[in-house]
Protein backbone atom coordinates (compact mmCIF):
# COMPACT_ATOMS: atom_id res chain seq x y z
CA UNK A 1 0.00 0.00 0.00
CA UNK A 2 1.29 3.45 -0.89
CA UNK A 3 0.39 6.40 1.34
CA UNK A 4 -0.45 9.33 -0.95
CA UNK A 5 2.23 11.56 0.51
CA UNK A 6 4.78 8.70 0.18
CA UNK A 7 3.83 8.04 -3.46
CA UNK A 8 6.41 9.77 -5.68
CA UNK A 9 4.28 12.61 -4.86
CA UNK A 10 1.92 12.19 -7.78
CA UNK A 11 -0.04 14.94 -6.17
CA UNK A 12 3.03 16.90 -5.18
CA UNK A 13 6.40 15.81 -6.55
CA UNK A 14 5.12 14.68 -9.89
CA UNK A 15 3.16 17.88 -10.07
CA UNK A 16 5.61 20.26 -8.43
CA UNK A 17 8.43 19.00 -10.62
CA UNK A 18 6.67 20.26 -13.74
CA UNK A 19 7.70 23.25 -15.77
CA UNK A 20 6.68 24.97 -18.94
CA UNK A 21 8.20 26.41 -22.08
CA UNK A 22 8.44 26.08 -25.83
CA UNK A 23 10.57 23.14 -26.89
CA UNK A 24 13.79 24.08 -28.63
CA UNK A 25 16.67 21.95 -29.91
CA UNK A 26 18.91 21.89 -26.86
CA UNK A 27 18.09 20.89 -23.28
CA UNK A 28 18.98 23.36 -20.51
CA UNK A 29 22.67 23.49 -19.67
CA UNK A 30 22.82 26.02 -16.83
CA UNK A 31 23.35 25.34 -13.12
CA UNK A 32 21.22 22.39 -11.99
CA UNK A 33 19.69 24.36 -9.10
CA UNK A 34 18.68 27.10 -11.52
CA UNK A 35 17.03 24.50 -13.74
CA UNK A 36 15.10 23.08 -10.80
CA UNK A 37 14.00 26.56 -9.73
CA UNK A 38 12.79 27.41 -13.22
CA UNK A 39 10.79 24.19 -13.30
CA UNK A 40 9.18 24.85 -9.94
CA UNK A 41 8.33 28.53 -10.40
CA UNK A 42 5.52 28.35 -12.98
CA UNK A 43 3.70 25.40 -11.43
CA UNK A 44 3.90 27.00 -8.00
CA UNK A 45 2.49 30.15 -9.57
CA UNK A 46 -0.55 28.28 -10.87
CA UNK A 47 -1.11 26.16 -7.78
CA UNK A 48 -0.49 28.75 -5.12
CA UNK A 49 -1.18 32.24 -6.46
CA UNK A 50 -3.28 31.78 -9.57
CA UNK A 51 -0.73 32.42 -12.27
CA UNK A 52 0.57 35.96 -12.38
CA UNK A 53 1.23 35.51 -16.10
CA UNK A 54 -2.47 34.92 -16.71
CA UNK A 55 -2.29 31.13 -16.90
CA UNK A 56 -4.45 29.80 -14.09
CA UNK A 57 -4.83 26.20 -15.29
CA UNK A 58 -2.75 23.26 -16.46
CA UNK A 59 -3.40 19.79 -17.81
CA UNK A 60 -1.10 16.86 -18.51
CA UNK A 61 -0.89 13.13 -19.10
CA UNK A 62 1.21 10.84 -16.90
CA UNK A 63 2.47 7.44 -18.04
CA UNK A 64 3.72 4.94 -15.46
CA UNK A 65 6.67 3.43 -17.31
CA UNK A 66 8.31 1.25 -14.68
CA UNK A 67 7.73 0.11 -11.11
CA UNK A 68 9.84 -2.08 -8.84
CA UNK A 69 9.80 -3.36 -5.27
CA UNK A 70 6.65 -3.20 -3.23
CA UNK A 71 4.69 -1.27 -5.82
CA UNK A 72 2.13 -3.48 -7.58
CA UNK A 73 3.30 -4.52 -11.04
CA UNK A 74 -0.22 -3.65 -12.25
CA UNK A 75 0.77 0.03 -12.05
CA UNK A 76 3.18 -0.35 -14.95
CA UNK A 77 1.68 0.90 -18.20
CA UNK A 78 -1.10 2.91 -16.56
CA UNK A 79 -1.94 6.31 -18.05
CA UNK A 80 -3.39 9.07 -15.89
CA UNK A 81 -4.77 12.43 -16.94
CA UNK A 82 -4.63 15.35 -14.54
CA UNK A 83 -5.90 18.92 -14.62
CA UNK A 84 -5.75 21.77 -12.11
CA UNK A 85 -7.29 25.24 -12.13
CA UNK A 86 -6.80 27.92 -9.51
CA UNK A 87 -8.25 28.39 -6.95
CA UNK A 88 -10.39 25.30 -6.33
CA UNK A 89 -10.53 22.81 -9.21
CA UNK A 90 -8.73 19.47 -9.63
CA UNK A 91 -9.46 16.49 -11.88
CA UNK A 92 -7.76 13.09 -12.07
CA UNK A 93 -8.65 10.25 -14.43
CA UNK A 94 -7.03 6.83 -13.86
CA UNK A 95 -7.57 3.14 -14.71
CA UNK A 96 -8.85 1.32 -11.63
CA UNK A 97 -9.88 -2.34 -11.50
CA UNK A 98 -10.94 -2.62 -15.09
CA UNK A 99 -12.48 0.77 -15.78
CA UNK A 100 -11.65 4.44 -15.81
CA UNK A 101 -12.29 6.34 -12.58
CA UNK A 102 -12.62 10.13 -12.47
CA UNK A 103 -12.14 12.17 -9.30
CA UNK A 104 -12.89 15.88 -9.45
CA UNK A 105 -12.90 18.77 -7.05
CA UNK A 106 -15.15 21.61 -8.21
CA UNK A 107 -15.06 24.27 -5.52
CA UNK A 108 -16.45 22.91 -2.24
CA UNK A 109 -17.69 19.68 -3.85
CA UNK A 110 -15.76 16.53 -4.72
CA UNK A 111 -17.41 14.07 -7.08
CA UNK A 112 -16.21 10.75 -8.47
CA UNK A 113 -17.46 8.21 -10.99
CA UNK A 114 -18.30 5.39 -11.00
CA UNK A 115 -19.60 6.22 -7.56
CA UNK A 116 -20.31 2.66 -6.45
CA UNK A 117 -16.72 1.62 -7.10
CA UNK A 118 -15.31 4.64 -5.25
CA UNK A 119 -17.54 3.94 -2.24
CA UNK A 120 -16.36 0.32 -2.28
CA UNK A 121 -12.73 1.42 -2.29
CA UNK A 122 -13.27 3.89 0.54
CA UNK A 123 -14.80 1.09 2.61
CA UNK A 124 -11.86 -1.23 1.87
CA UNK A 125 -9.34 1.39 3.00
CA UNK A 126 -11.41 2.82 5.86
CA UNK A 127 -8.83 2.07 8.56
CA UNK A 128 -5.94 3.50 6.55
CA UNK A 129 -7.38 6.71 5.12
CA UNK A 130 -5.59 10.02 5.76
CA UNK A 131 -7.44 12.47 7.98
CA UNK A 132 -9.75 14.97 6.30
CA UNK A 133 -7.87 18.08 5.24
CA UNK A 134 -8.59 21.60 6.39
CA UNK A 135 -10.06 23.92 3.79
CA UNK A 136 -7.58 25.76 1.61
CA UNK A 137 -7.81 28.46 -1.02
CA UNK A 138 -5.67 26.46 -3.45
CA UNK A 139 -6.63 23.55 -5.74
CA UNK A 140 -4.64 20.93 -3.80
CA UNK A 141 -3.97 20.96 -0.09
CA UNK A 142 -0.23 21.53 -0.35
CA UNK A 143 1.95 21.82 2.77
CA UNK A 144 3.75 24.94 1.51
CA UNK A 145 2.98 28.57 0.83
CA UNK A 146 3.85 30.58 -2.25
CA UNK A 147 6.65 32.22 -0.30
CA UNK A 148 8.08 28.87 0.80
CA UNK A 149 7.93 27.51 -2.76
CA UNK A 150 10.61 29.99 -3.79
CA UNK A 151 13.10 28.16 -1.59
CA UNK A 152 12.20 24.59 -2.61
CA UNK A 153 15.38 24.00 -4.67
CA UNK A 154 17.42 24.61 -1.53
CA UNK A 155 15.96 21.55 0.23
CA UNK A 156 17.61 19.22 -2.30
CA UNK A 157 21.19 18.05 -2.61
CA UNK A 158 21.77 17.55 -6.33
CA UNK A 159 24.46 15.40 -7.89
CA UNK A 160 27.37 17.04 -9.70
CA UNK A 161 27.96 16.74 -13.40
CA UNK A 162 26.04 17.25 -16.62
CA UNK A 163 24.34 14.21 -18.08
CA UNK A 164 22.18 14.23 -21.20
CA UNK A 165 19.80 11.54 -22.43
CA UNK A 166 16.94 11.23 -24.90
CA UNK A 167 13.41 10.49 -23.69
CA UNK A 168 11.21 9.32 -26.54
CA UNK A 169 13.44 11.14 -29.00
CA UNK A 170 13.63 14.39 -27.01
CA UNK A 171 17.04 15.52 -25.74
CA UNK A 172 16.96 16.07 -21.98
CA UNK A 173 19.24 17.20 -19.18
CA UNK A 174 19.32 14.62 -16.39
CA UNK A 175 19.27 15.95 -12.84
CA UNK A 176 19.36 13.66 -9.80
CA UNK A 177 19.74 13.91 -6.06
CA UNK A 178 18.05 13.61 -2.69
CA UNK A 179 16.91 15.77 0.20
CA UNK A 180 19.44 17.81 2.12
CA UNK A 181 20.82 15.61 4.96
CA UNK A 182 19.15 17.48 7.84
CA UNK A 183 15.72 17.36 6.19
CA UNK A 184 16.16 13.75 5.08
CA UNK A 185 16.95 12.71 8.64
CA UNK A 186 14.08 14.70 10.12
CA UNK A 187 11.58 13.17 7.70
CA UNK A 188 13.13 9.67 7.81
CA UNK A 189 13.75 9.87 4.07
CA UNK A 190 17.49 9.31 3.91
CA UNK A 191 16.88 6.76 1.16
CA UNK A 192 14.84 9.13 -1.02
CA UNK A 193 16.28 9.86 -4.46
CA UNK A 194 14.78 11.43 -7.55
CA UNK A 195 15.93 11.73 -11.15
CA UNK A 196 14.36 14.21 -13.57
CA UNK A 197 14.79 14.39 -17.33
CA UNK A 198 14.35 18.03 -18.41
CA UNK A 199 13.84 19.15 -22.01
CA UNK A 200 14.45 22.60 -23.46
CA UNK A 201 12.27 25.31 -21.99
CA UNK A 202 12.67 23.64 -18.57
CA UNK A 203 9.95 21.14 -19.43
CA UNK A 204 10.21 17.83 -17.53
CA UNK A 205 9.65 14.73 -19.64
CA UNK A 206 10.22 12.01 -17.06
CA UNK A 207 10.78 11.54 -13.33
CA UNK A 208 11.95 8.56 -11.32
CA UNK A 209 11.53 8.38 -7.55
CA UNK A 210 13.37 5.75 -5.55
CA UNK A 211 13.17 4.53 -1.96
CA UNK A 212 14.87 1.50 -0.47
CA UNK A 213 11.83 -0.71 -1.13
CA UNK A 214 10.42 0.67 -4.38
CA UNK A 215 10.99 2.82 -7.43
CA UNK A 216 8.65 4.33 -9.98
CA UNK A 217 9.34 6.03 -13.30
CA UNK A 218 6.65 8.28 -14.76
CA UNK A 219 6.60 10.06 -18.10
CA UNK A 220 5.07 13.54 -18.40
CA UNK A 221 3.34 14.26 -21.71
CA UNK A 222 1.03 16.88 -23.22
CA UNK A 223 1.71 19.47 -20.54
CA UNK A 224 -0.42 22.51 -21.36
CA UNK A 225 -1.01 25.82 -19.60
CA UNK A 226 -4.01 28.06 -20.25
CA UNK A 227 -5.99 30.89 -18.63
CA UNK A 228 -8.83 28.45 -17.94
CA UNK A 229 -10.06 25.00 -18.91
CA UNK A 230 -13.55 24.30 -20.32
CA UNK A 231 -16.25 24.54 -17.59
CA UNK A 232 -17.63 21.13 -18.59
CA UNK A 233 -14.38 19.52 -17.42
CA UNK A 234 -15.35 20.12 -13.81
CA UNK A 235 -18.80 18.55 -14.14
CA UNK A 236 -19.76 14.85 -14.35
CA UNK A 237 -20.11 13.64 -17.94
CA UNK A 238 -23.55 14.10 -19.41
CA UNK A 239 -25.82 11.18 -18.61
CA UNK A 240 -23.83 9.98 -15.59
CA UNK A 241 -26.01 8.63 -12.80
CA UNK A 242 -23.59 6.63 -10.63
CA UNK A 243 -21.89 9.60 -8.95
CA UNK A 244 -20.25 9.72 -5.53
CA UNK A 245 -20.30 13.17 -3.91
CA UNK A 246 -18.59 14.53 -0.82
CA UNK A 247 -16.93 17.74 0.35
CA UNK A 248 -13.52 19.14 -0.54
CA UNK A 249 -11.95 18.19 2.81
CA UNK A 250 -12.15 14.53 1.74
CA UNK A 251 -10.33 15.03 -1.59
CA UNK A 252 -7.09 13.49 -0.30
CA UNK A 253 -8.96 10.39 0.92
CA UNK A 254 -10.59 9.82 -2.47
CA UNK A 255 -7.28 10.36 -4.27
CA UNK A 256 -5.62 7.98 -1.81
CA UNK A 257 -7.91 5.05 -2.59
CA UNK A 258 -7.74 5.66 -6.34
CA UNK A 259 -3.94 5.96 -6.41
CA UNK A 260 -3.60 2.76 -4.39
CA UNK A 261 -5.92 0.87 -6.75
CA UNK A 262 -4.47 1.80 -10.16
CA UNK A 263 -4.32 -1.08 -12.59
CA UNK A 264 -3.12 -0.66 -16.14
CA UNK A 265 -5.50 -2.08 -18.78
CA UNK A 266 -4.45 -5.37 -20.28
CA UNK A 267 -2.72 -5.06 -23.63
CA UNK A 268 -5.19 -4.88 -26.48
CA UNK A 269 -7.97 -3.28 -24.41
Amino acid sequence: MIPLRDFPVLCVALVLLVGRGVLAQEPPAENRYDILGKMLAPIASVLLVGGKSGDQALSMRLEVREVTGRLPKEFSGATLEAAVQFPDKVRLSAPVLGENVIVCRNGPIVWAIPGEKVEFLLAQFKDKLPAPTSKANTPLFLPITAQQAIFLPAVFTLDDGKAFEDVNGVACRVISGGLMPELAKATKAEDFRATIWVAAGHVPRQIRVERKDFSITVGIEDLTYSPALPPAMWLPPSGSTDIFKTNASVLEQVLFVVMNSIQAPARGE
